[in-house]
């Protein structure tokens, strides 16, 4: 399977900031992306995404909600979710770990350090992107 075969489902409630990981991540994958964390739930039990971005504050249903939900789902408890925060204190990455998070980015988020943590949590044989 290649990188751009792979899904990645993004679940934030700005549009600036859904805009902004779908332009770094979808030369490389195909992207899903939503504004509620309901709908996350419901497009990762329907996609099987290869990986999950999350934001932590989401009106209808906070990420760490959507990461437990997400994980409960039968065949989805190995996908690793990776929170997209503004809030990247001790008490947010605590938050993150135990709802199951693998990683945490801080907002405004760096697009290499985005591109290799999506790379470094999606088991695959094919090389990351940008990888020599």
């Amino acid at each position: 399977m290649t990188a751009e075969q792979q899904i990645v489902l993004i679940a934030d409630d700005s549009i600036t900031n859904l805009h902004v990981l779908n332009n770094i991540l979808r030369p490389h994958y195909r992207v899903r992306a939503t504004r509620s964390g309901e709908r996350a739930v419901e497009i990762a039990a329907r996609e099987r995404p290869d990986a999950v971005l999350l934001d932590i504050m989401m009106p209808d249903l906070d990420g760490p909600d959507v990461c437990r939900r997400i994980k409960a789902q039968p065949g989805l408890a190995d996908v690793p979710v990776i929170f997209v925060t503004g809030s990247a204190d001790a008490d947010a990455r605590a938050l993150c770990q135990a709802a199951g998070g693998a990683a945490l980015l801080s907002k405004p988020v760096d697009p290499q350090a985005l591109l290799a943590a999506v790379a470094a949590h999606i088991r695959t044989d094919t090389p990351a992107p940008g990888a020599d």
